[in-house]
């Protein structure tokens, strides 16, 4: 449990504390996700800004990218780090512009990622490798796709967030604001932040009431738990400024045509999600001409992930 001690240093520490649930943890991903946060891995790009990225998984394994969900950054890769080293792979966690340590890129669009994603793999000497997109990476991860599909030969989305016409009005209600008022996002992503970082423990049982069923029990072991380090992670550089910025480009044109994507892509949804709606990944499905659909009808938004990992990494290696 946050005690007092607890509090007033993670105030006095700003955005440089340690997460919470990575204070003092020696084993498992928040150990792994520490390890990420307290040694920061970064390469200059061409245009002089500094991009953020971890690996986890098998160091000698094949390489697969992650893009990292929204509101997390590179330390969602100790979530995948077990399972790389049992399927062989090494995983490499790009951050977005303005998340944890990497650099803001103003005025920045969907299609201006594969361009960072090719400097980094240039800069690790790596040809191609799979990607796989969690939640607010899936985007970014079909950007890749179609802008880049010799270096990204095979495409995996999780749970992914879909263009706004693929949902419902209701369903592109956060969406929208940040487009349109993003002064009320970013006062709802503060307070969120406080939570996040001195009322943790409360925090998860809040996401637990509010999930899918098969998610509840995921909010209440490391996975949550993860989940909230890596949120207050992602401020560490630049606060929530740019986890706006990624709400208002999911609103917005993505600026690429599914239906000209040729290389693989895999979908993984669960129909209880209440975040990302089902909609979402079978509008993917008639839109991107490869692509291979998994729909579950009781996974949420965390489950339909968790409980697939192994056949997501190991649709990734094919």
């Amino acid at each position: 449990m946050t005690g007092l001690t607890d509090t007033v240093r993670r105030f006095r520490e700003g955005r440089d504390a340690v997460p919470p649930f990575f204070e003092g943890a020696t084993e498992g991903p928040l150990a792994v996700g520490r390890e990420i946060f307290e040694n920061p891995r970064t390469i200059e790009l061409p245009d002089g800004r500094d991009l953020g990225y971890a690996e986890t998984g098998d160091p000698d394994g094949e390489p697969g990218f992650l893009f990292h969900g929204w509101p997390n950054c590179r330390t969602f890769a100790a979530a995948f780090d077990a399972v790389g080293r049992e399927r062989g792979l090494r995983i490499i966690a790009p951050e977005r512009p303005g998340f944890g340590i990497s650099d803001p890129d103003p005025g920045r669009r969907l299609t201006d990622w594969p361009a960072d994603v090719t400097a980094l793999m240039d800069h690790l000497g790596i040809e191609s490798a799979p990607v796989l997109g969690v939640s607010g990476g899936g985007p970014y991860a079909l950007a890749c796709a179609s802008e880049i599909p010799e270096r990204t030969p095979r495409v995996a989305v999780g749970c992914g967030v879909g263009p706004m016409q693929a949902v419902s009005p209701a369903a592109r209600g956060p969406f929208t604001v940040a487009r349109y008022a993003p002064g009320v996002i970013r006062a709802y992503l503060r307070a969120e932040e406080l939570a996040e970082r001195y009322a943790p423990e409360k925090l998860i049982e809040r996401r637990a009431a509010t999930a899918a069923e098969y998610d509840a029990d995921y909010w209440r072991s490391e996975a949550g738990e993860l989940l909230i380090a890596t949120a207050v992670a992602a401020r560490q550089g630049h606060g929530n400024e740019h986890l706006v910025t990624d709400l208002r480009l999911y609103a917005t044109d993505w600026g690429f045509d599914l239906g000209t994507i040729d290389v693989p892509v895999g979908l993984w949804y669960g129909r209880a999600d209440r975040l990302v709606p089902v909609d979402a990944g079978r509008y993917l499905e008639r839109h991107v001409p490869t692509a291979e659909a998994h729909f579950y009808p009781d996974y949420g938004h965390v489950s339909v992930v968790q409980e697939n990992k192994s056949a997501i990494v190991d649709w990734l290696r094919r």
